[in-house]
Parts: structure tokens; sequence; C-alpha cells
């Protein structure tokens, strides 16, 4: 078999795999989102918060550094504190997951077998191939002019 046919062999095979990776993926998330979570969870203590000596209103003083849009402020509902996450907490959250890593791989896999995306990336390897050649061809013929004695000046004049 030819070179093109084993590489497409390989990637067809790449593709099976990281398409049943995703199944994988998707049926445990699925399982997980069925189990029922526990009843009366304990509610999660925030460290954003300097709570105040007992006041007989039940106000409670919430101290941030700096100004936070409304929307971020912490407050209380139903008498439970609610913060919501910083940008980056999301962010960090959101690419930690496995599943979301494999999206990720799975999509960049995907652009990466695509026929463009193919042609492409083998043009860049032809060309980084060609210029590494040339580079060669040029290293040998520096140290070939570099070996080479350099004759006389009076050979030249025909003396």
């Amino acid at each position: 078999m030819s070179t093109e046919v084993w590489i497409l062999v390989a990637t067809a095979v790449l593709a099976v795999v990281a398409i049943g990776a995703a199944v994988i993926a998707v049926r445990a998330a699925r399982r997980l989102a069925a189990v029922p979570s526990t009843p009366n969870p304990e509610p999660i203590e925030v460290s954003r918060e300097v709570a105040p000596a007992r006041r007989p209103t039940g106000e409670v003083t919430i101290h941030t550094p700096t100004r936070l849009p409304p929307e971020l402020e912490p407050r209380i509902v139903e008498g439970r504190l609610i913060v919501p996450p910083t940008q980056q907490q999301v962010v960090q959250t959101a690419l930690g997951r496995p599943g979301v890593r494999l999206s990720v791989l799975a999509h960049g896999l995907a652009h990466a077998l695509r026929p463009e995306s193919r042609d492409r990336i083998s043009a860049l390897m032809r060309r980084e191939y060609r210029r590494r050649r040339r580079e060669r061809a040029q290293a040998g013929r520096r140290a070939v002019r570099a070996a080479r004695p350099t004759p006389p000046s009076d050979q030249w004049l025909g003396s």
C-alpha cells in the first residue's frame, strides 16, 4: 500500500477512537445528571464576607476590596449568601472538565482531518522540508568553500 493510504487509514482509526471517546463521555455525563442530589445539602461558607457581631435586625455587611458590578455583588437570598463566581473561576471550571477537554480535542482532530486542513498541513510540511534541505545544501557549499585552499595571488596573473 502507498503512504497516502496508510495515512488515511491512521486518520480514520483516530477519528473512530475520538468518536468512541465522545460517546463514552456523553453517556457518563448523562448518568451523572440522572443521579439525584442529596436532600438538604449543607450551605457552603464563603470567605468574601466579614461576618459582623450579632445584629438584631438580621442585616449582614459585605466588605469587598474593590467595587464590583451590581450583578456580581454578593447578596443574600432566602437566608443564604450567594456569591457569583468570577469570570476566571467559570473558565477554569468549564475547561477543567474532562468532557470539555475531550470535546476540544475532538474538534481539533476533526478540523485537522478535513481535506483543506490536510492539504494545508502537508503543504506546510513540504515547504519546511524543502527549506531545511536548502539550508543543508547551502551549509555544505559553505563548508566546501571554507575547506578549499585559496590560491596565491600571483597564479591569477599567469606567472
